[in-house]
């Protein structure tokens, strides 16, 4: 088994934006679920089906140890509906880590990530959603949403 930074999930996900924001743990936590099960890569997260399909506690964890190391900018916005969305965007110190970082230590090639990044990008969230649920409905067997 290969050594994996699983730190550099997270960041690689973001990488993949190329510069751009990411907007919602949801969706975040979802990207990181598909770079997983999708590309070829290690698994560093056990995802559980939870409220609104596939979450890794950990995984959020991380983001949060990320934020708080200066590697992820993270604010909130207002949605129209009155909601918060968390939104996210590597630093320039969080990308000098995915860029300077040995490929055999990253869980997901960036390759893949940048695939999974053009075909998710400018997908609703309720399109993510309702993709992972139709593709791992084992995943959605605790969703408080019903899309299939």
């Amino acid at each position: 088994m290969r050594r994996v930074n699983d730190k550099l999930l997270p960041l690689g996900v973001l990488y993949a934006t190329d510069g751009k924001e990411l907007e919602g743990i949801t969706r975040f936590q979802k990207l990181a679920f598909l770079a997983q099960r999708e590309r070829d890569g290690a698994a560093p997260y056990d995802f559980r089906a939870d409220n609104y399909g596939p979450f890794a506690p950990d995984l959020y964890d991380d983001i949060d140890r990320l934020v708080d190391a200066g590697f992820v900018n993270y604010h909130e916005e207002e949605t129209q509906m009155g909601n918060t969305r968390q939104v996210y965007e590597l630093t320039d110190k969080g990308e000098r880590a995915v860029s300077e970082s040995d490929p055999e230590d990253f869980p997901v090639d960036t390759t893949d990530l940048e695939s999974l990044n053009e075909e998710f990008s400018e997908c609703s969230l309720w399109d993510v959603l309702e993709y992972v649920y139709t593709e791992y409905p084992r995943m959605a067997r605790n969703s408080e949403l019903s899309l299939v």
